[in-house]
């Protein structure tokens, strides 16, 4: 169980957007029928702001997850500092200099109560980074500037609707992704090997909605992997595993100041994995 809740935190993490393609409307902000414009418009915002704050609601296959947290979006230099809550335990994750550090839950067999930090380089020979694999990248990925660029790069905007989200105007788009575009790139909760595995089974798209505030800002976006990763199954000739694979993810006050930094090394350990 917390090898999973560890792996689906990647998931999150490793979630953490003129003129030709826009229509106007009475709003102060154009409403998009083109992905590419959509995506420039919203990178353009976003680098202004560089940071926010996020809550997340995730089930991974009956692995239910909530948790919140503050991100500092500068590609390599990206900080992100999070809490999440799975399987009724707590476990806080940074990600600070390309490196992620975990504090594991008390009583995680094979973690050091002195020392409960574990860091992880990604791309390490170490037990916890092979399983983890690409989660260095994906928790760069929170930066939803990343998930701009792969909606700029293989996005289509299949619907939208102006709408209120907790009382403030919003458009809410339906995209659809082409996972064939992404060459390799996978979107935040899949690691390329999956990607490339979705592909070979057929499945040629993965669906998301993405929520946009009058300032070209996102501020929620949901992602629902279950009817794709039933259909993968299905097409491999192997029965669809149980439960749902989705996630939702709120990003507020942006521009606010973040300050994310490494825990004391004092208080960082190995972490020895259990047979």
């Amino acid at each position: 169980m917390r090898k999973t809740a560890i792996a689906a935190a990647g998931f999150v993490l490793a979630l953490a957007l003129g003129g030709c393609g826009e229509t106007t409307t009475g709003t102060a902000s154009p409403v998009f029928d083109n992905a590419q414009n959509l995506a420039q418009a919203a990178k353009t915002e976003t680098s202004k702001s560089k940071s926010s704050k996020f809550t997340f609601e995730a089930d991974m296959m009956g692995q239910k997850m909530t948790g919140k947290g503050e991100g500092r979006y500068a590609g390599a230099d990206s900080a992100i500092a999070m809490t999440m809550d799975a399987a009724g335990q707590q476990m806080e994750m940074r990600f600070v200099d390309q490196t992620i550090y975990i504090k594991m839950p008390q009583g995680t067999p094979g973690a050091n109560p002195a020392k409960p930090w574990m860091k992880i380089t990604p791309g390490g020979n170490d037990p916890m980074s092979k399983m983890l694999g690409d989660m260095g990248q994906m928790a760069e990925q929170n930066d939803p500037s990343k998930m701009l660029e792969q909606i700029e790069k293989s996005g289509t905007i299949t619907k939208s609707e102006e709408t209120q989200l907790a009382g403030a105007k919003t458009t809410h788009y339906w995209i659809k992704l082409d996972l064939a575009k992404l060459a390799g790139q996978a979107p935040a909760g899949m690691s390329k090997q999956s990607l490339e595995q979705m592909r070979k089974a057929g499945v040629d798209s993965l669906p998301m909605q993405l929520w946009m505030n009058q300032d070209n800002l996102p501020v929620k976006v949901e992602m629902d992997m279950t009817a794709m990763i039933a259909q993968a199954a299905k097409q491999a000739g192997q029965q669809a595993p149980q439960g749902k694979a989705q996630m939702s993810m709120r990003y507020t006050d942006w521009g606010a100041k973040v300050a994310v930094e490494a825990p004391p090394t004092s208080q960082v350990g190995e972490f020895n994995m259990p047979n």
